[in-house]
């Protein structure tokens, strides 16, 4: 029996999607089933929303495409909620790409894409980007970034189409609770391990997030860097720290907030693209944001002046590079004034602990343990025209990875890693403590192996991934939360030195997707897959128990 994602949840199943395959083929074949993901569906058609066409393009090379977005006019607000969705087709052989939308300067979306069959497949990304609502209340330039290579060998254009969906405000839907303002930095400098812009912030601000979207990629080390390992030869990915990595901001060389990076695994990872034709990795097509609450260090920076922001990868060797950091700034501002004041009280960024034991006793084999951990604190206060407002920041990120790999070519890799990141704010105001807990805990455990079968080298791979989050909001003497478990299991296979066709390739995947708050909401959805073909995808209701 399965143990429940969930305590205290009855599972009621109420609907049964899309066209299952009634025999899976016994290896993969030409074809595959369009890729999907076991997450809700945020948008359909005839549910009210006002859609606004933002682009449609081929990307058949690394220039973007370029748009304009006059949304406010088409689709006037108030909102309720926006919604990007993304529609994609492509056919042909294609490597997997990675992207992004930007709108006014600002990332909205950051994205990666399937790998192709012969026949074509088509996929669609939705995100709710009500947090950038500011953005869409006046006319702003768009750009999506999705470079691609198109020759003889690699033949598929990605046909790309891009809406906005707007929900207005009705009897059951309140206004977007958003940030007053959203900006992009200026000057804006990156050279595959750090980003530094500038910014100015307005005076009266009383609240400031910076959110930054992190990626390694490109195929190298920094793509995997969670396989790096301090030896000096006989493997691939070596970094001084290990695999420790976290993504730091400063503000004007001054430490100001520290977050763990997540493992991203695109369709082309792991060696074995047959584990993620149907069933993408989790976060693959829409890559979260690491959020960063920069509130008690306004009084640093609202004077008017220019500010550096530089946002840089912990744990990098020098040198190397493969990081893509694309930052913004969400600012709440104080209507009653035009000026806040304030102090930061309290600062204990610290450096990360980190123990790295590399055993090589085995004349075959090497293994890694290594484990790190950061904490950060800080506390500010914010005057304003409502009273004094005292923030406080309790941020804590661990690592531990196990890690073993034979030292022969085509031999074995094994990894067993989590990472833990959790953060509480705590805002203090007139004597009422108010405060949000996000508690992050994210991993893999996983291995490739070579063997000989028949005279021909045959990898297989096997993974487990596990992305799970909990919330807890706190006003007063008012408490909500939020849990969220997204498993995916995976197994793959096929002869390495053969033609496509005669691979043999099989795999066997599985997602299981499971939402549910306090409030008695909940949400599942399991996806199974078998060599390209979903023989099950099962939505459904979850009532909670009392």
């Amino acid at each position: 029996m399965r143990t429940p994602l969930l305590p205290g949840v009855v599972l009621c199943v109420v609907s049964v999607a899309s066209v299952l395959a009634a025999d899976a083929p016994a290896r993969f074949n030409d074809g595959h089933d369009d890729p999907r993901t076991a997450y809700p569906v945020l948008s359909r058609d005839g549910d009210g929303a006002c859609t606004v066409e933002v682009l449609q393009h081929g990307f058949d090379s690394f220039d973007p495409a370029r748009a304009t977005l006059d949304a406010s006019r088409q689709c006037p607000g108030p909102w309720s909620k926006v919604v990007l969705v993304l529609d994609g087709k492509v056919k042909g052989r294609q490597y997997d790409r990675i992207g992004d939308i930007e709108i006014g300067g600002v990332t909205v979306l950051r994205t990666s894409t399937p790998e192709p069959s012969r026949q074509g497949i088509a996929w669609q990304v939705q995100k709710d980007v009500s947090g950038y609502a500011p953005l869409f209340t006046r006319t702003q330039p768009v750009e999506m970034h999705l470079g691609n290579v198109v020759n003889a060998t690699y033949t598929g254009v990605f046909d790309v189409r891009v809406a906005l969906k707007f929900y207005p405000v009705a009897a059951n839907r309140t206004a977007i609770a958003s940030a007053d303002m959203v900006m992009p930095l200026d000057g804006l400098h990156e050279d595959g391990r750090d980003t530094v812009g500038s910014f100015v912030l307005p005076g009266n601000t009383e609240r400031l997030v910076a959110e930054v979207y992190a990626t390694g990629s490109g195929g190298g080390c920094e793509e995997f860097w969670y396989y790096a390992t301090p030896v000096k030869k006989d493997y691939f990915c070596r970094a001084e720290q290990g695999p420790y990595r976290e993504v730091q901001v400063l503000l004007d060389g001054r430490l100001v907030g520290v977050a763990a990076p997540y493992p991203h695994i695109y369709t082309g990872g792991w060696s074995n693209p047959y584990l993620w034709y149907a069933i993408p990795s989790p976060r693959a097509f829409d890559i979260h944001p690491l959020r960063y609450e920069l509130t008690p260090f306004i009084a640093l920076a609202n004077d008017g002046k220019p500010h550096a922001l530089r946002l840089q990868v912990a744990g990098l060797t020098e040198g190397r590079e493969g990081w893509k950091l694309l930052p913004s700034l969400h600012v709440w501002r104080d209507a009653g004034s035009t000026r806040t004041r304030g102090e930061l009280v309290t600062l204990e960024a610290g450096q990360a602990t980190l123990k790295n034991d590399v055993d090589e006793r085995d004349e075959n084999a090497q293994t890694l343990q290594s484990r790190w951990q950061h904490r950060f604190l800080a506390r500010g206060r914010v005057v304003t025209s409502h009273g004094v407002v005292e923030t406080t920041v309790e941020r804590t990120l661990e690592g531990r990875v196990g890690h073993r790999w034979t030292k022969v070519e085509d031999g074995d890799d094994h990894l067993d890693v989590d990472w833990r990141d959790r953060e509480t704010i705590t805002r203090l105001q007139r004597g009422r403590k108010d405060s949000d807990t996000h508690d992050q805990r994210f991993g893999l455990v996983g291995g490739i192996g070579t063997r000989d079968v028949g005279g021909q080298p045959r990898l297989t791979t096997t993974i487990s991934i596990h992305d799970d989050a909990d919330r807890e909001t706190r006003r007063g003497a008012k408490t909500s939360s939020s849990q969220t478990r997204d498993r995916f299991e995976g197994n793959a296979g096929y002869f390495t030195k053969l033609a496509r066709d005669q691979r043999d390739a099989t795999a066997s995947t599985r997602q299981d997707y499971r939402r549910a708050s306090s409030d008695g909401s909940c949400f599942q959805r399991t996806l199974v897959s078998r060599n390209g073909r979903f023989t099950n995808d099962e939505s459904a209701d979850c009532t909670k128990t009392h």
